[in-house]
């Protein structure tokens, strides 16, 4: 059932939307139709992302376990027979927003619009030898714009996911996917310059719903095995918290933390951290640099993929339930203070919504989107999530914050 994003009586929880599959689609098809003056061919989706331990690891060679959410991006799309580019698509202030141009736009560019992510994926399909051309595209989207969930590859990843079937590029299926994901991830670093190793766009892509995956990205692609999600089995489930605002953490900063490891790599000898976390004295080596910075930062990496293990193991374990999710739930916890010291990603609103959390009885809190999205993902009781979601709130307006809004999984 969608939660409503209204307030309850007495100042209660926000609850962000979440569309049907069925609503979604009616949406950007409305959309389509009243911008362009005819029916779209087809209507794609993709969902936003939440990991759930393992941030910061993709580009290490390391380990990932993620999500998605039930919360995605829609996208109405048509072929056109000439060179022309039509976008349109509302923001989340509901502002309907339109971009003509053609397919000789598709040019490397910085990160911008909705508009510029279509430009990027066609561009990335050309480069690697797609034929495509004009698209007429309408693009609707629930996915929270700050929500630590990934909302601008949910929206390449719905346009990749169009272009590709108005096109007859066959990609839909599983090597499709792993394809599309590579797409998008070029459609981030190299038309938009913006580093990426391709946890979130794998796990859009690749992961079912109400399921998890387990990613081990010493290969390329990642290396994928399906993971149960038995949180609601055992009454539990995963809370987003989201303060509705970016963190202040720049692209220079997230681009700085690579160069950080690529340094720590290169002074112990290693390809990646990967290769120091499996051997032998992993730890040792990490005390035994120089530079306190680098040191803090290989700390966080090669403990965070032990909590991969740690979590992916508990999850699928034999042990009672309770034992298996307090356990889980510390690693959420040690896997926010090592993002808060080791890697510096976090900021006073989020440890304070990781603090409410726990006050309210979260069996482990963090933040989520590596720091760069105002929100932080919490491992709860799905039966007292109204509550939990309401002393949460009221503790972030006592510290004098904005209220949070909320969503399940």
């Amino acid at each position: 059932m969608a939660l409503v994003a209204e307030g309850t009586p007495g100042g209660g929880p926000v609850w962000s939307p979440v569309w049907t599959p069925t609503e979604g689609a009616e949406n950007a098809r409305a959309l389509f139709e009243e911008a362009f003056g005819y029916t779209a061919k087809t209507v794609k989706s993709a969902p936003g992302r939440v990991t759930i331990v393992g941030e910061h690891t993709d580009y290490s060679g390391g380990l990932s376990l993620a999500t998605v959410t039930q919360q995605a991006t829609y996208v109405a799309a048509t072929a056109r027979q000439d060179r022309g580019i039509r976008v349109v698509w509302l923001d989340h202030d509901g502002v309907k927003h339109e971009w003509h141009g053609t397919i000789d736009d598709a040019q490397p560019s910085k990160p911008g619009n909705y508009a510029v992510k279509a430009l990027g994926i066609l561009w990335a399909l050309s480069e690697r030898g797609y034929v495509v051309g004009g698209c007429d595209l309408a693009i609707r989207t629930c996915v929270p714009e700050h929500g630590g969930i990934a909302e601008g590859v949910s929206v390449l990843a719905a346009l990749a996911l169009a272009i590709q079937e108005v096109w007859g590029l066959a990609l839909d299926s599983e090597p499709g996917r792993v394809e599309l994901a590579e797409v998008c991830m070029e459609a981030e670093s190299g038309f938009s310059g913006v580093p990426t190793a391709g946890m979130v766009q794998h796990t859009i892509l690749r992961c079912p719903p109400d399921q998890a995956v387990l990613m081990d990205f010493a290969t390329t692609p990642p290396e994928i095995s399906f993971q149960p999600l038995y949180f609601p089995e055992y009454g539990l489930g995963l809370l987003l918290i989201d303060t509705g605002k970016p963190n202040p953490l720049t692209l220079a900063e997230y681009s700085s933390r690579w160069t950080q490891v690529a340094a720590v790599c290169a002074e112990l000898g290693a390809e990646n951290l990967r290769e120091v976390a499996d051997a032998p004295h992993a730890r040792r080596r990490i005390e035994a640099l120089r530079d306190p910075l680098l040191k803090a930062r290989a700390r966080h990496v090669i403990s965070e993929i032990e909590r991969v293990r740690l979590v992916a193991a508990e999850l699928s374990g034999t042990a009672p339930a309770h034992e298996r999710f307090v356990t889980i739930g510390k690693a959420l916890y040690r896997s926010h203070a090592s993002l808060e010291v080791d890697y510096e990603l976090s900021n006073p609103e989020i440890n304070a919504v990781v603090d409410a959390a726990f006050r309210a009885g979260a069996l482990g809190a963090r933040l989520v989107e590596g720091g760069f999205g105002g929100a932080a993902v919490a491992l709860i009781r799905r039966a007292q999530a109204d509550v939990t979601a309401r002393l949460i709130t009221q503790s972030m307006t006592e510290a004098g914050y904005s209220a949070p809004s909320f969503g399940m999984i």
